[in-house]
């Protein structure tokens, strides 16, 4: 066991433990969600040496200034550790809606309480009262002075849950900084994009699109979702309408189990994208939702001739699936 030091009480971590894990097995509450280095919410500050892994994916301010991520900072050596001040780190927000559009799928808008720069198709925490720490996709348009998250309720989720059944506008809320590579840069303009989203791996999409279409300097815009049965699409009459009125969008609404409808395509969303026509030398391709399904379509796309420097995602990662 190697010792290290927390808010100036010492800690006895067991042989491979990182930060993270030695302080929950102890019982201090540290803010987390994902615990693969992806959501930054257990970022924690340190003046000792740190690991490469546990600053991975931070801005060089934050790794001179020690910051680093706990559950990737393994105590293989003495380490002083503590809090950094979260009100430089976090913003606070208001939710100014709630919307119900299915059994499993509400959409929240969240208005910030000062100016709050992120870009469409990023992602950020959404941090309760009580500490308890989730990532969610943004589906607002680049600029929006309100946030959108479409959120779905997922069994013994206690966020999603949260979010889902309870009254909760006027209920204020803290958001982290916004993270993510599911966003257009300058240097896609011109190219097509190729979207595609399973189940809420739609939100980060979503604002993508309606960012693209407002540049008016991309190409032909590709925008698949997926869902296990037709009940789980969502804002379809929306995309549909948007695609009637940009003849450079084309919506494909695609679902696995259930009877063919008209104006839907019915099959794996994998194999159809193995067999979608697109410019793969000029396209640009977001993929977001289930890690399992992102892994396989990245694949699909990669093996189909687009170079890895055009493949970007966002794998929707359970937190009940990382729990220890």
């Amino acid at each position: 066991m190697t010792a290290f030091t927390f808010e100036d009480q010492e800690y006895q971590a067991l042989t491979g433990e990182t930060v993270l894990d030695c302080l929950l097995r102890e019982g201090v509450s540290v803010t987390n969600s994902c615990r693969n280095g992806i959501c930054h919410s257990c970022m924690l500050k340190s003046k000792s040496k740190l690991n490469a892994k546990s600053q991975k994916g931070l801005s060089t301010a934050k790794k001179e200034a020690g910051y680093f991520l706990s559950c990737q900072q393994e105590v293989d050596s003495p380490l002083e550790v503590f809090r950094p001040d979260t009100s430089t780190l976090l913003t606070e927000g208001e939710i100014i809606a709630q919307e119900r559009i299915s059994d499993s799928i509400v959409i929240i808008k969240i208005e910030t309480l000062k100016e709050f720069p992120f870009k469409a198709g990023q992602f950020l925490n959404l941090i309760r009262e009580d500490g308890l720490c989730r990532s969610y996709s943004i589906a607002s348009q680049t600029g929006s002075q309100q946030l959108e998250f479409h959120i779905r309720k997922v069994p013994h989720g206690e966020m999603s849950s949260w979010l889902y059944d309870r009254d909760l506008l006027g209920q204020k809320i803290k958001l982290s900084e916004p993270l993510g590579e599911c966003s257009l840069t300058d240097n896609m303009r011109d190219r097509d994009l190729l979207l595609i989203g399973v189940g809420t791996g739609l939100a980060p999409l979503y604002g993508v699109v309606r960012d693209s279409l407002a540049m008016a300097s991309m190409g032909k815009i590709h925008l698949l979702h997926g869902g296990l049965t037709i009940e789980g699409l969502y804002l379809v009459e929306d995309l549909k309408n948007l695609e009637k009125q940009n003849a450079t969008f084309h919506y494909y609404p695609v679902f696995l189990r259930g009877q063919e409808v008209e104006g839907f395509q019915k099959g794996n969303i994998v194999e159809l994208v193995r067999a979608f026509e697109f410019n793969k030398a000029n396209t640009i391709v977001m993929v977001c939702g289930d890690p399992q399904l992102v892994k396989s379509l990245k694949q699909e796309v990669f093996l189909a001739g687009v170079p890895s420097k055009h493949i970007f995602s966002d794998p929707f990662i359970s937190h009940t699936a990382n729990a220890k």
